[in-house]
């Protein structure tokens, strides 16, 4: 059996992998904000019936891009938002970060029906749902990334492919201005 879990672009270019024992939890988030990016990406296929985004929270140095790390892009919905990167080859959504990596922590869209992530520990901001859903897991789920954090900051782990030695992202952002974010524009890096 394989120690990762592999993950790859609609089209195939960009690869990446998520390790086998990586620390985490599998979380539904129904913002907004997750919403637009899928539509803004041309990614409605990341979104579940309720509209939905399936994120693997664990820490950054967990992830390895195999392939085709230039086609890595990233997107902010405005510009003080989360980092949402994404395949610039062909939009598909791969993960979100914090705008600095002073915590490490990362979100990694999983694909529906990826059973190798566990079973969902939460349904998060599900007062955008597209249906209604009941939240459940919040607290726990927060208190997991902040608990992964400090052990990866305390035990010196800051490894990220989303961020430079300097702390800048490896990509400048394409920033969704407040008319494309208001009329559902699609855009790709």
């Amino acid at each position: 059996m394989s120690d990762h879990r592999a993950l790859a672009c609609r089209c195939g270019t960009l690869r990446w992998r998520v390790a086998d024992r990586a620390p985490g939890a599998l979380v539904i988030c129904h913002c907004a904000d997750c919403q637009a990016e899928a539509h803004a990406l041309g990614a409605e296929d990341a979104l579940d019936d309720a509209g939905g985004t399936a994120l693997f929270q664990t820490l950054p140095d967990q992830i390895e891009i195999t392939a085709g790390a230039d086609r890595l892009a990233l997107l902010r919905l405005s510009p003080k938002g989360l980092l949402r990167w994404h395949a610039g080859c062909c939009g598909t959504p791969v993960a979100n970060t914090l705008p600095k990596p002073l915590m490490p922590f990362v979100g990694i869209v999983v694909p529906h029906g990826r059973k190798d992530f566990g079973k969902t520990r939460a349904r998060v901001f599900t007062e955008s749902a597209r249906r209604p859903v009941k939240q459940h897991g919040f607290g726990a789920a927060g208190a997991g990334i902040m608990l992964r954090a400090l052990t990866a900051l305390a035990q010196g782990r800051r490894d990220t492919p989303f961020f430079g030695p300097d702390g800048a992202p490896v990509r400048g952002a394409r920033i969704l201005s407040a008319t494309e974010r208001k009329t559902g524009a699609r855009v790709l890096s």
